[in-house]
């Protein structure tokens, strides 16, 4: 049996209010008398980043052996937010020396909600009533190394970098839903409720991938970054794909404030256990993201 539930909302949310510093350390560099590598210092600089992610997600939930069909907006998702607390927190931390950047990315989120719907789903109906909560933190550790940087006169800097790190994964979801069992034979015109507990599923993805940073103007960048991971260590597969243009807001006294609005598509497949303890989740979400960034 398939459906959809706000539960799934969280997913949206939280699988991946992920974010990357859009074009850092690209802007003030001058522009040189043709193509010629950048001098880097081995000075130490920082930035901080606050965002979010506004995405669309669709694919499929199972949790104690259920099957959830996902089909979710970026509106269901912010209705679900539990105001009860702390609903979300998402931040990526960045410390540059030279060629080298090590990278911190914290997602939190946690949903709750109630929604009427029906759907059918074999013999049984999903009726009203149906409730969830949803729990999601993802961590993230990683580095990366320019490989590659020039600038050319008139089109700023260009500079490519490979990465790699590890993502870490947390989820806890319940989902309660009345069902409509008319239609069953041997249950004429009762009712019944459905009860999924997922409880804590973690797992850690290892992943691999590559950025491009290019200025198109002064205090103007663009961002490109892709990763692939997973490799059957945690999930099956996963891949990422992000795309930001920062502008400069403003800088004084050595801190320089950014803004950013982009795009990033995140899909993974991850899946455990069997029969009535299966879990899986298999699904991309893809929408816009907007943030700020404090460099200094």
């Amino acid at each position: 049996m398939r459906y959809g539930t706000s539960a799934l909302m969280a997913l949206a949310v939280l699988l991946g209010w992920n974010s990357t510093a859009a074009g850092a350390d690209l802007g003030g560099e001058g522009h040189n008398s043709g193509a010629v590598p950048v001098i880097h210092s081995n000075n130490w600089t920082f930035s901080f980043t606050s965002y979010g992610w506004l995405p669309w997600i669709s694919g499929d939930l199972t949790v104690k052996g259920r099957s959830f069909d996902i089909d979710i907006t970026a509106r269901q998702v912010v209705d679900a937010l539990d105001w009860s607390g702390i609903p979300a927190w998402f931040s990526y931390a960045e410390a540059r020396n030279g060629r080298v950047t090590f990278f911190n990315d914290i997602a939190y989120s946690k949903l709750a909600g109630s929604d009427n719907f029906a759907r059918s789903g074999g013999a049984a109906t999903l009726a009203g009533n149906v409730s969830s909560e949803y729990q999601q933190a993802i961590v993230e550790l990683g580095g990366t190394y320019e490989i590659w940087s020039a600038s050319r006169p008139g089109l700023g800097r260009t500079a490519f970098d490979v990465l790699g790190g590890g993502r870490y994964w947390y989820q806890d979801t319940t989902v309660i839903a009345d069902v409509d069992l008319s239609g069953l034979p041997i249950l004429p015109g009762s009712g019944g409720r459905i009860v999924a507990r997922s409880g804590s599923v973690d797992w850690i993805d290892p992943f691999i991938g590559a950025r491009m940073r290019a200025q198109v103007a002064p205090g103007q960048n663009v961002t490109l970054r892709g990763d692939i991971g997973g490799f059957d260590v945690g999930s099956e597969f996963t891949w990422q794909l992000l795309a930001t243009y920062d502008f400069q807001i403003c800088a004084t006294d050595g801190y320089v404030l950014d803004g950013y609005l982009g795009y990033r598509a995140l899909s993974v497949d991850y899946s455990e256990g069997s029969g009535n303890n299966r879990y899986e989740f298999d699904a991309l979400l893809q929408g816009p993201v907007m943030g700020a960034t404090l460099r200094f």
